[in-house]
């Protein structure tokens, strides 16, 4: 969990910001930006902005940063903007801050981190004065993540959503593709191993940050700042078995279910279907088996005062 309680680290004179958006993004998404944009230069930053023009453009456009004309790289978008970002400074020359202006669909680091998405000042003094705190980075098999990753229904769901669908209904998207893979999906089982001790489950998710698919808390020990994985393994199968967890969730309750089991581990492998995929803060970063750890590697994420 992000503690708002160390402004002696935060930033005095207002940041050089890259910032790194899609002009494809909605007009009312866009116009949010535009008001944080010009936000941020009434506060004095320094503001460049570039915009992708397909996938990987962010990742790459943050390994192209530079410390000597950027103190943040400042990713505009969902958590999938955020995640190709972090992986862009990870390849890049360092010396740069991670910043986000929360556009998507379910903000999950804006919610760890207590940042309001459609409060412009706050999420634009974030940016400009915020404190730089180091939180751990998780690795699924050589791609880095922030918050989660996960195997089982929930990868396939991430797989097979849209982005029509996801612009037209938002977080509703992954509730009509849950119901729409569970009828179809044979729930296969996976061992997990996690520091060397083997578990089964039917869905398996490693949180690096408590939060999941927007304001739900799934694994309320985890912390970003701790070189910990909070590994919550859900053995149930069937449609049945996930609005068991569904319901628990948005309740916060998941991780109370007697049958799931919530695991401390720094490494855990997952196997089962070969080439499965697995998600990572809501993209598809690996496929099975999948490798997930986290050591000693940090980003320095901007935080609200």
């Amino acid at each position: 969990m992000i503690e708002p309680d160390s402004a002696l680290h935060a930033s005095v004179i207002p940041r050089r910001v890259l910032i790194i958006h899609n002009p494809a993004a909605g007009r009312h998404k866009r116009r949010r930006l535009l008001e944080v944009i010009e936000r941020l230069e009434q506060l004095g930053c320094v503001v460049t902005s570039r915009e992708t023009r397909r996938r990987g453009d962010a990742e790459d456009f943050a390994t192209e940063a530079s410390p000597d004309r950027h103190d943040a790289v400042v990713a505009a978008g969902g958590d999938g903007t955020v995640n190709e970002v972090l992986n862009g400074l990870g390849r890049g020359p360092g010396g740069l801050a991670l910043g986000v202006i929360p556009l998507g669909t379910a903000n999950v680091l804006a919610c760890e981190i207590g940042l309001d998405p459609k409060n412009v000042d706050q999420v634009a003094r974030t940016i400009a004065f915020g404190p730089a705190r180091h939180v751990h980075v998780a690795v699924a098999n050589c791609r880095r993540f922030l918050l989660m990753a996960g195997a089982g229904l929930d990868a396939h769901v991430v797989a097979g959503v849209s982005v029509a669908l996801k612009r037209r209904a938002g977080k509703l998207a992954y509730v009509v593709e849950s119901l729409k893979q569970a009828v179809g999906y044979d729930f296969p089982l996976l061992t997990i191993r996690a520091d060397g001790v083997d578990y089964e489950g039917r869905m398996v998710v490693a949180c690096k940050g408590r939060f999941y698919g927007g304001p739900f808390i799934a694994a309320p020990d985890a912390d970003l700042e701790t070189p910990m994985l909070e590994v919550c393994i859900l053995p149930n199968s069937g449609i049945a078995g996930m609005l068991r967890y569904g319901l628990a969730l948005p309740m916060g309750k998941l991780s109370e279910l007697p049958e799931v089991q919530v695991i401390s581990a720094r490494t855990i492998l997952i196997t089962g279907p070969r080439g499965a995929p697995v998600q990572g803060d809501g993209d598809i970063v690996a496929r099975l088996p999948a490798e997930i750890t986290v050591g000693d590697d940090t980003v320095e994420l901007i935080c609200p005062l």
